[in-house]
């Protein structure tokens, strides 16, 4: 019964009304759905969909990393080994597109990918709103670290080389002043890298509202490869280099824990998040990301 009400939740059709204005450029949107009580909605300027209207900011904190919150992971850090490898791919991936050495992470969490971009010859330095986080990081993994929002942040203007946005873009309130503030860090021919869900893929398509990543409160905005493209060219940057379908290992544990997050309250998410505590939490499986995700990177023009 639980499951089915949440179904047809999901599935109501977000009222019209005013405030429908796109995360991303701001044009007119138009109601798809509504999802745990937030409003959904396209924009037919530019193609991305969105929450709509002002939302409770989400805590990104440790509880976010540690099964302590109703959003965020099982065990962030338990994915240690397999999260470096995940990263130093898309390192590999957008290497040949980079100028230079010097790169940032944003949103880089407990600093995993910083780690797997100095293992790959980059001067890597993370930023991370949340200090915790970050002193983990310098800590643990001997990484450099600021603390600070992307809006907030005190970059140097034209002192970076590359700047990655891996699975962040969808978390941000106002996606174009995230980019600016990027593109004023870049040296001109310097990149931005973004992995992102796509909100026109194969999986979006098939499960509708049901897509994982249409995740409210903590991801707001959702990208095509068409709709981030035209994004880049309203904030400073090239058409993209290029896109990758990089897939990605994940564990169970993990994945068991999102899935229940996305089942809810019923017998079914209690299952899944059982599994996520069991010892099979810690085996490991590959998944594709074609026709779900996608990476793609611009350069600053």
């Amino acid at each position: 019964m639980a499951e089915a009400q949440g179904a047809r939740e999901a599935e109501r059709p977000a009222a019209a009304g005013d405030g429908l204005r796109c995360r991303a450029c701001g044009s007119p949107g138009r109601p798809l759905f509504s999802k745990r009580g937030h409003r959904f909605a396209a924009c037919d300027a530019c193609g991305c969909r969105f929450v709509t209207g002002a939302t409770e900011p989400v805590s990104y904190d440790e509880s976010y990393f540690e099964r302590a919150d109703v959003n965020g992971y099982a065990d962030y850090r338990a994915d240690r080994d397999l999260l470096l490898e995940n990263f130093a791919r898309r390192v590999r991936w957008l290497r040949p597109f980079a100028r230079g050495t010097r790169f940032l992470d944003a949103g880089a969490a407990y600093g995993f990918l910083v780690r797997a971009a100095r293992d790959e010859g980059f001067e890597a330095v993370g930023l991370e709103p949340v200090r915790s986080c970050a002193a983990w990081a310098r800590a643990e993994l001997g990484v450099e670290m600021l603390s600070s929002t992307i809006e907030g942040a005190a970059i140097p203007p034209a002192s970076l080389d590359v700047v990655t946005l891996l699975d962040v873009i969808e978390h941000v309130g106002d996606p174009a002043l995230a980019l600016r503030c990027i593109r004023r860090w870049l040296r001109p021919g310097g990149i931005v890298a973004i992995e992102t869900g796509d909100c026109e893929g194969l999986l979006a398509r098939v499960c509708g509202s049901r897509w994982y990543y249409y995740d409210p409160p903590q991801h707001l905005t959702f990208f095509s490869p068409a709709s981030l493209a035209s994004l880049f060219e309203r904030t400073g940057f090239s058409a993209p280099l290029g896109f990758g379908h990089l897939g990605r290992a994940v564990s169970v544990r993990n994945f068991s824990f999102q899935l229940g997050r996305a089942l809810g309250d019923g017998i079914l998410g209690e299952v899944c998040r059982g599994v996520s505590r069991s010892p099979l939490g810690t085996l490991r499986f590959s998944v594709p990301d074609r026709g779900n995700a996608f990476i793609t990177a611009a350069r600053a023009s």
